[in-house]
Parts: structure tokens; sequence; C-alpha cells
């Protein structure tokens, strides 16, 4: 069984990269042929393995293994394509109402923030509409930012239930060969629409409903960001230019960072540093993971039978991948930093149950993690960056 695993693994991968090539999806009556033959010949194939056949067993292993990947990614699409935005409301004014689900990004023009709607209806009207669960929102009213800003925005917090007037679309980015692309990463993240508060005279103004607890960590990082600015905003020149890298470099939030420090980041080309990546999440777990190492032995010096209880090298492996997936969260758990979440856990269960795989079974069986929770996840340059920083990391660990 164990010497398929392999072919399974590459089975699944090479099943999920040929669906995300496909023109378009399958229809559900075929998703549940293929999925439904691929499960039976799986098990038969299970109850009368022969010893003899080692390839075609593990050939046969990398084709149903295929097949499930392409039924089950294919299943995944219809179902998030059931959530898009109806055409038929794309472009009206909605009422919405909902919670502050993100940390709002505030700049000089507007702000932006992720909103979990709870309801929607039609604007001066009591029939409710279908509008997908998350929406990203931005709210900017050049006529009234001045008096907005500091006043309702500022009144912005994660956790809150808000009401607003807002126009909806569905998302949609450039087509330039090898430029971002907004459509896939927003399809990633379950965001099926875009849209912006409107703030006309005959809108409805927004409106604040009521204050929770929902979406602590954003919540933290929020008093976090607010009391870095308070403390340096209120500073010269010098400390107000570095309100924005302070918050970059803490929690991952780049967007008051101030356009000449971008030009001169840039420039001298650490851009990159600014935002929380893959590699700062394994560095630190692999920064916190030898420092509780050395604490939980020194604990023996003073008499302490921690180390007979629980092994220094399992509570620091432990330890260390618990922090960095705080530190994850913290930094406003993106893509990147979910992937080398999910890496890190795989590698830490292996090591734990006391598993002696070569280096690349473990990455491998990482991967198809990866790729199995987030299968989009193999269009992304980020993604492939990510496997070989930790893979050098692994290598070269003490």
């Amino acid at each position: 069984m164990v010497r398929t695993l392999p072919w399974c693994l590459n089975g699944w991968l090479l099943g999920t990269a040929l669906q995300l090539q496909q023109a378009s999806l399958w229809s559900l009556p075929l998703v549940l042929s293929v999925g439904s033959l691929a499960f039976s010949i799986g098990v038969l194939s299970c109850l009368f393995r022969t010893k003899n056949a080692h390839f075609t067993n593990c050939l046969l292993a990398a084709l149903i293994s295929c097949a499930l990947a392409l039924s089950l990614v294919n299943a995944r699409c219809l179902w998030q394509a059931q959530h898009r935005l109806d055409p038929l409301v794309e472009g009206k004014e909605l009422k919405l109402l909902g919670v502050i689900a993100s940390l709002p990004q505030q700049s000089a023009s507007g702000v932006r923030f992720r909103f979990q709607v709870q309801s929607a209806s039609k604007l001066n009207q009591a029939s409710s509409v279908v509008v997908p669960e998350w929406i990203d929102l931005v709210w900017y009213d050049r006529e009234s930012a001045e008096m907005m800003k500091g006043n309702l925005w500022a009144d912005l917090k994660a956790g809150d239930t808000w009401q607003f007037s807002a126009r909806l679309k569905a998302p949609h980015g450039t087509l330039n060969p090898g430029g971002f692309d907004e459509a896939l990463w927003r399809w990633e993240q379950g965001v099926m629409a875009t849209g912006a508060v409107t703030t006309s005279k005959r809108a409805a103004v927004p409106q604040k409903i009521k204050s929770s607890w929902l979406y602590p960590i954003a919540q933290a990082r929020q008093y976090v960001r607010s009391e870095i600015e308070r403390k340096l905003l209120q500073g010269d020149a010098q400390s107000r230019s570095l309100a924005g890298v302070i918050a970059a470099l803490v929690m991952g939030d780049q967007t008051t960072i101030q356009a000449a420090d971008w030009d001169l980041f840039r420039a001298t080309g650490v851009a990159h540093l600014m935002s929380i990546s893959g590699l700062h999440i394994t560095l630190f777990a692999w920064v916190m993971a030898a420092a509780i190492r050395s604490m939980w032995r020194a604990s023996a010096l003073g008499g302490s039978r921690l180390c007979l209880r629980w092994p220094a090298p399992h509570v620091a492996l432990l330890a260390g991948t618990l922090m960095a997936t705080l530190y994850a969260l913290f930094s406003g758990w993106g893509l990147p930093s979910q992937r080398t979440v999910i890496m890190l856990w795989v590698v830490c269960l292996l090591r734990l149950v006391g598993t002696r795989w070569p280096i690349f079974w473990s990455l491998g069986l990482a991967l198809w993690v990866v790729v199995a929770l987030d299968p989009w996840a193999m269009l992304q340059p980020g993604f492939w960056l990510s496997f070989v920083a930790v893979g050098v990391l692994m290598l070269n660990e003490p």
C-alpha cells in the first residue's frame, strides 16, 4: 500500500492539472459517473490485489486517483459556480445587511473591506434577492470624503454589522499575458462578487447596526494598526513615514505605505520584504522551534521532569508550527501563508507519529494536501516557490 502512495499522489496532481486546463466544466451526471466508477474500481482493486503485479497495481492506482481528482475538482467548481452573482442584479442598487469580515484598509480616496452578507433586497422594495455570501466592498465618495473621514469610515470595525446601499458586479480582471489574474484570485478565496457602496442622495445612508466579537483576529489586527498609527502619526515626518512600513512588517498591512517609500523599495529591490510570505512564516516557525527546544531542555536543569514526559524535539516541533499558524492568522491569513501553514502541519504530524519517510515523500504529501484543499493553487507561481523554500530549509535543518 505504501509503495503505491507516490503513484496515487502523482495521479491526483495530474488529474487536478488536467481539470484546470479544461475549457468548460463537466456536467453533474458526468461528474457522478466518473467519480462512482473510479471509486468502485478502487475498492475492487484493493479487494483483489495481486502481489506479483506491482507495476500494474501502481499504474491502476494512479489512474483511479487521476479520475477521482478530475471528478471532485469539477464538482467543487460546479458547486462554487452556483454561488455566482446573478446577472439580473448586477449593476442594480441593492440594500445589503451583513458583517464586516476583514481589516478595513483605508486610503486617501476610500476604504476596502470584505463583507459577509446576511440579507439583500432591492432598494425601496421589500422583496429579497440572492447574492453571494462573500463580497469585497469599496466605499469612497470624493464629494463627501472629507466629511466621512474620521467619522463613518473610522467607525468601520471588523465584526460590526452594517447596512449599505451598493452596486455589485462579478469579479473580473485584465487579460494581459503574465499579469495578475484577479478573477482567479477572488475565486480561490470564495469571493464571487465585488461592489461599491453608493452614497447618492436617493441611496440609504450607511448605518451601523451593532457591534460583536465576531472575527476577533481581524479586530486584534485593527487594534494593533490603530496603536501604531496613534504612536507614530503624531510625531515628525520621519515617524509618519515609518508608520506604514511598521504596520506592513508587523501585520502585513501595506495600505498605508507612502508612494515615495514604495519607489525606494522597488529601486533597492526590497519591496518583497514588505509582504508576509511563506518564507517568513517558515523562518518564524524555525526560530520559534529552536527557542522553545532550548528552553524546554534548560528546564531539566531546574529539576523539571517535562523532558521525560514530552521530548524536547516533539514539543519544539509542535509549538513552532502552532506559533507559525498564529502568526499567519495575525498577518492576514493570505493564500501563501495558508499553503505554508498546511505544509508545516503535514510535516509536523509526520514527524510526531514517527514516520521515517524520505524528504521528497514528506514534501509530496504536503503538496497533495495543499492541492486537495486548494486545486487552483497549482496556477500560482508562489505555490511552487513556497515548496522550494520549505524544502531548502528542511534540508538544512539541524
